[in-house]
């Protein structure tokens, strides 16, 4: 049922003791990871409700995306979606009679790494002669590194007569990478989405 795909190989560089990783040398690609709830028949949707934002995730409060590049990105699900037998429902007021729900959120994140001080590294006891232990760094190390992902959710909504019902999600797609420039990035997710659905062919109405 799951699966994970490296669109391409991290890169060994990111193990080294340099004090700044060589960011030329890591993954350009995102990872993709897609899994999915086996007892569900995806064959017998024929409709789906996908807003036009995406939610930014990590707020204290809910904040929602809905720029050109925000755009770009739903459109790029709204076509994966029609390409697989779908149909999307674009009016909010009507959305409980759509089959599914798909709900796009977006996380960003700065990682700050500090090391420092006595560290017996990955040489052998002696590998420097007999008289050296290991090694210490008499200086901080530190590096921040800016990562963002993608997640989509897929949830049932043709069994919503039932109140205070909890809605299964049927499909999850989680797509995570180094952040880079605006128009790249968007450009990634995009490939990313388009990967989530290549690895999900059960994604497909029968209607």
């Amino acid at each position: 049922m799951k699966k994970i795909l490296l669109l391409a190989c991290m890169a060994l560089a990111i193990m080294s003791c340099e004090k700044d990783p060589d960011m030329d040398q890591l993954d350009n690609d995102m990872v993709v990871y897609t899994d999915y709830d086996n007892e569900a028949d995806f064959g017998k949707f024929q409709t789906y409700f996908l807003p036009d934002s995406i939610l930014e995730a990590g707020t204290y409060r809910a904040t929602y995306w809905k720029d050109e590049n925000a755009q770009k990105l739903i459109k790029a699900v709204e076509s994966a979606m029609n390409s697989r037998g779908y149909q999307r429902i674009t009016d909010p007021e009507q959305k409980d009679e759509a089959d599914l729900g798909v709900q796009l959120s977006y996380i960003e994140q700065t990682t700050h790494v500090v090391s420092g001080g006595y560290w017996n590294g990955w040489w052998d006891y002696g590998y420097w002669g007999p008289w050296w232990g290991g090694w210490y760094y008499p200086y901080t190390v530190s590096y921040s590194y800016d990562t963002n992902t993608l997640v989509m959710e897929m949830i049932d909504l043709s069994d919503n007569g039932t109140e205070n019902a909890k809605l299964p999600v049927i499909w999850y797609a989680n797509a995570s990478g180094y952040q880079y420039n605006s128009w790249y990035n968007i450009q990634l997710m995009t490939d990313a989405i388009g990967q989530a659905f290549e690895q999900s062919p059960y994604i497909q109405s029968n209607k």
